[in-house]
């Protein structure tokens, strides 16, 4: 009897403490530390090259201008042959201690145009109030078709009437289909200083030669820059080469050849006829998307990555593709009109200084670098290369010795004239009259 009492004493005394130890909560984790976000400082200096490699009038689906001609001639280039052309954007940050601001551009040997070219900078002219001016709301509509093949697909073309659309009753879904996200270069508006090339000196005027080559070590040098010192290992893209045939249905097939670099094709038409001057003209638009495109960005330089995106979503052909039909409903709307193809190419990225390991240090960018590359062809619908840079004397337009003297009439309207026709009218623009032509 004594030894249960005594168990029972001691349950008693033991429970307070066991309870005590029920009801205790296990200790709090060490919270984590909070992760250590890096501080990312912008370069200084931003500099862009974009390379061009054109066959034919392929400057961006235009015309070659007579500053075009002129520096294709003194480079060695003939209009309609492969042609190079280079385009160089810096930006700067960095104060001007003795203005004005400069900037040159140490190029490489291979290049074959001396040893650097100068980057200018444009003068920051002061802000004028400008005179009010009489203004004309356009006249005229536009035909939209998109997609390759002789036949254009239902529901097209989609109308767009311009004096509407200056009225604000833009179509729903203009440009609906059409979604490209486009990088732009340093530019004059977004930068304290900015320097460019080509502009008005020596290199300028006689152009890039058809021999360039990019490949090497390049470096730039200014006063309102950090030192900017890169190596490209890409280079200018090859000759892509336009084969057009008209198909008996009056549609016309295109063919070019494939470029191993190439990440994307597109293709556009331009054209139109008529300049009434109380309906005024008509401009047809076609291009290759799958989806609606009206004077679309997706002719100018894309990114890899986004030229990628825009081959899944049929707006740019596969790099692929060699093959593309102009509806023969677009030629019958607009028998006269320029051809342009687009292949896109490749891009050298560069970033100095790299990204420290540490995320304690302050990742601070000095320069950033961004060299692009694309390949483009084009010229009059239906017309090939051989055409273009040859043909009968007959053919070709005649000029007089005399300074000032008219130029031959001809009867044939070239695809440029029915184009320029087509957008004066367009503007409110009025064509040349016949009698501004020599018809002797």
């Amino acid at each position: 009897m004594r030894r249960i009492l005594m168990l029972t004493m001691a349950a008693t005394l033991l429970m307070p403490v066991m309870a005590q130890g029920q009801a205790r909560k296990p200790p709090p984790k060490p919270a984590r530390p909070a992760a250590i976000v890096q501080k990312v400082i912008p370069p200084k200096a931003v500099y862009w090259l974009s390379a061009q490699t054109m066959t034919g009038f392929g400057m961006g689906g235009n015309m070659p201008s007579p500053g075009d001609m002129m520096r294709m001639a003194m480079s060695g280039q003939q209009p309609g042959a492969m042609a190079k052309s280079l385009s160089l954007d810096l930006g700067g940050k960095l104060l001007v201690a003795t203005p004005p601001p400069l900037a040159r551009h140490l190029i490489p040997a291979g290049m074959n145009m001396g040893d650097l070219l100068f980057l200018k900078s444009p003068q920051r002219a002061a802000a004028t109030p400008s005179e009010p001016e009489d203004y004309e709301p356009p006249k005229g509509r536009v035909l939209l078709f998109w997609g390759c093949g002789e036949t254009a697909r239902p529901g097209q073309p989609v109308v767009i009437d311009f004096a509407r659309m200056a009225a604000g009753q833009v179509p729903p879904g203009l440009f609906a289909g059409e979604r490209v996200r486009i990088a732009r270069p340093p530019s004059y508006a977004g930068w304290p200083n900015h320097g460019h090339w080509p502009n008005d000196d020596r290199a300028s005027r006689q152009g890039v030669p058809a021999t360039a080559s990019l490949i090497g070590d390049h470096a730039v040098r200014g006063n309102y820059i950090p030192e900017i010192d890169f190596s490209l290992s890409k280079d200018f893209m090859a000759a892509l080469n336009l084969d057009q045939k008209k198909a008996p249905s009056g549609a016309i097939a295109m063919s070019w050849n494939q470029l191993p670099e190439a990440t994307g094709h597109f293709a556009s038409f331009m054209g139109g006829e008529g300049d009434d001057p109380a309906k005024g003209a008509t401009l047809v638009f076609w291009s290759s998307s799958e989806s609606q495109a009206f004077i679309s960005a997706l002719g100018d330089y894309i990114a890899p990555a986004e030229a990628a995106r825009l081959v899944g979503t049929k707006q740019l052909m596969p790099p692929t593709q060699t093959n593309c039909a102009i509806p023969k409903e677009v030629m019958a709307a607009a028998p006269n009109g320029l051809v342009s193809l687009v292949a896109h190419g490749p891009e050298e990225n560069f970033l100095f200084p790299p990204r420290p390991a540490d995320p304690k240090i302050a990742w601070d960018q000095q320069y950033a670098v961004k060299a692009r590359f694309v390949a483009r062809a084009g010229g009059p619908a239906g017309m090939n290369m051989a055409e273009m840079m040859g043909g009968d004397d007959e053919d070709r337009p005649r000029r007089s010795n005399r300074r000032g003297a008219k130029p031959k009439c001809s009867d044939r309207p070239s695809a440029g004239d029915a184009l320029g026709g087509v957008m004066g009218g367009l503007l409110g623009g009025r064509r040349k009259k016949a009698e501004d032509c020599d018809p002797s």
